[in-house]
């Protein structure tokens, strides 16, 4: 493995860690509690997994309306109804957060890095470790994800701690997954797609669990390929995983079974991480390193009409 592959994995919960101890929780938590109306939480590239789960956060803990936007969205959906915005960033300042701020919403930003408005709330984490050095960011994700965690647990940091944890996983790579979800482990899904597809490591194509019986089951009886199964444990779950494996090369079992679906989709997120990592290493790929097309850095720093 890669040494910034490495260290990036084993630093992981240490930098967790190290974000709930320096950042102003309490701060934090207060202001997410205020939000009682419709919200949209919107992030791009690795902190649109942040802003898929902050999304969740608030629907399940403060009981309203709160749906995942895509920044570029802002320029063709309405924002009638909604009262909020919370912007997920890292960095604090590209162009999405630009775009999910331009509207007369109330603003939040969850970043690293706080915003000099002062029509904005900022949210902000605190970081001491050496910064991650990754193109696919794992810290730079987990951290933010945790904060919103934090908020959901109401301070119970060890409880949020002990499910950070390595996964174990044997199986011949594949170079198509199908990855069954929903909303319910959205999160952890929305990651694992995307970390699949922005290293090169495989071809995701993501199911909907129920709708999978709709004809995109056609699909396993052309190819081969593995699929990817985020298991809660119910009924249906235990019958579609069972169903399966007599279409598929391998079924990878992803699960956490507290019946909380925003503890599960935590926990899922994690073990997604560690099996990134798993499809990295049989593949002698680094995913702190990767090859990326050069219209990459073109559309990155794209400023203009979209």
């Amino acid at each position: 493995m890669e040494k910034n592959m490495k260290i990036n994995f084993e630093y992981l919960t240490r930098r967790v860690e190290d974000a709930l101890e320096k950042t102003d929780l309490e701060f934090i938590r207060r202001e997410l509690l205020k939000i009682k109306d419709a919200s949209i939480v919107s992030g791009v590239g690795g902190s649109s997994v942040v802003s898929e789960f902050g999304s969740k956060v608030l629907n399940q803990k403060n009981s309203i309306i709160s749906i995942n936007c895509e920044p570029r969205d802002f320029l063709y959906q309405g924002v009638s109804g909604f009262k909020n915005v919370i912007s997920c960033s890292y960095s604090g300042n590209n162009y999405g957060v630009d775009l999910s701020f331009d509207n007369d919403l109330k603003k939040y930003l969850l970043s690293n890095n706080p915003s000099s408005s002062e029509d904005v709330v900022n949210l902000q984490y605190q970081t001491t470790i050496d910064k991650e050095r990754s193109f696919i960011s794992l810290g730079a994700t987990l951290i933010p994800v945790s904060i919103l965690m934090d908020y959901y647990l109401e301070g119970e940091d060890n409880k949020l701690l002990d499910l950070i944890l390595e996964k174990d996983f044997s199986f011949e790579p594949s170079h198509v997954y199908e990855i069954f979800s929903g909303y319910d482990t959205r999160t952890a899904a929305k990651y694992l797609e995307s970390t699949l597809v922005e290293s090169g490591i495989g071809i995701p194509i993501v199911h909907d669990k129920y709708s999978y019986c709709h004809g995109r089951s056609t699909l396993s009886t052309v190819q081969q390929s593995n699929a990817i199964y985020f298991n809660r444990g119910t009924e249906f779950d235990k019958m579609m995983v069972e169903e399966l494996k007599q279409y598929y090369q391998d079924v990878i079992v992803i699960e956490s079974k507290s019946r909380d679906q925003v503890i599960d989709d935590f926990q899922m997120l994690v073990q997604a991480m560690y099996l990134t990592k798993y499809l990295a290493e049989k593949q002698s790929k680094d995913l702190s390193k990767v090859e990326y097309s050069p219209v990459n850095k073109k559309l990155y720093k794209y400023s203009g009409q979209i």
